[in-house]
């Protein structure tokens, strides 16, 4: 059976997602609409200001992609010297990913032990920019 992740907004319009088995888009709002649905919302980290609104274009019903998973957003309160070994940090492993020399330590963690592949360099640049707001 396909699956579907469905979003919705809340909190003052802060997306959540859930992954719903459904046999149609149709079937997958439905059922993430019920009363009787037990699954797991995730924040996705989106929020829409109001004056900024926009409906999903595909109005919130898309398949699961092959190998695609969902996660929720973690928030973490870090100190400005913090934040910049952070980024200091994600930098070095940029360049250590470029190069191809990352230890096979800091690649375990990285791939949270083969759990993942990691961020690619365009990811780890969108954190980084992130990160420094």
């Amino acid at each position: 059976m396909p699956k579907f992740i469905v979003r919705k907004s809340h909190d003052a319009l802060v997306y959540y997602e859930t992954i719903v088995d459904a046999e149609t888009p149709e079937d997958a709002r439905s059922l993430a609409r019920s009363f009787l649905y037990e699954g797991e919302w995730l924040a996705t980290g989106d929020v829409s200001e109001y004056d900024n609104f926009e409906i999903d274009a595909d109005d919130g019903v898309r398949p699961l992609e092959d190998g695609e998973v969902i996660e929720e957003y973690l928030t973490v309160g870090v100190t400005a010297e913090e934040r910049d070994a952070l980024l200091t940090g994600l930098r070095l492993l940029q360049a250590a990913l470029e190069t191809g020399d990352i230890a096979p330590m800091l690649r375990d963690i990285f791939t949270n032990n083969d759990a993942h592949i990691g961020l690619d360099l365009k990811k780890i640049d969108g954190l980084c920019e992130r990160i420094n707001r």
